[in-house]
């Protein structure tokens, strides 16, 4: 079930999407433990080795002709600070938040994760997605 607080991170996650440098479309991401951000991230130009270690679940016919440019939620979870794998924090309570708006409307878009953000989110333990989705918001509950 979505909540007002869900709400209030979709927002955060809405302004980070504004940050994105990637001329289509601007995705933003924010992941939350507990009532807190852990890490933000933004689609963008940027290629990334973190992108290409997970692009291989997306079933790329040449997997060599492929840019690995990065998505706004790979851009997060390589962002998550250090002290949360120090602390063995239990990710299954933290909430991955992705905002998508079409460009013209400013109404909501699909943003459900690819294939290589999914398997990068469930290889992290992150136990819940929200995510924007034409006209509404989805609720994803892993593990």
């Amino acid at each position: 079930m979505v909540t007002n607080k869900d709400l209030k991170f979709l927002n955060v996650a809405r302004s980070i999407s504004k940050l994105s440098d990637f001329k289509q479309t601007k995705l933003g991401c924010c992941i939350v433990y507990k009532g807190n951000i852990l890490s933000v991230g933004a689609n963008g130009e940027k290629t990334s080795p973190f992108q290409k270690k997970f692009n291989v679940y997306r079933n790329f016919e040449n997997t060599d002709s492929v840019i690995d440019k990065i998505h706004a939620e790979i851009s997060a979870l390589s962002k998550l600070p250090y002290f949360v794998y120090e602390n063995k924090f239990d990710l299954r309570k933290a909430t991955l938040y992705v905002y998508r708006e079409h460009k013209n409307t400013h109404t909501y878009a699909c943003a459900l994760p690819c294939a290589a953000c999914n398997a990068a989110i469930l290889e992290s333990g992150i136990g819940r997605v929200v995510s924007t989705i034409e006209d509404g918001i989805k609720e994803i509950k892993l593990g």
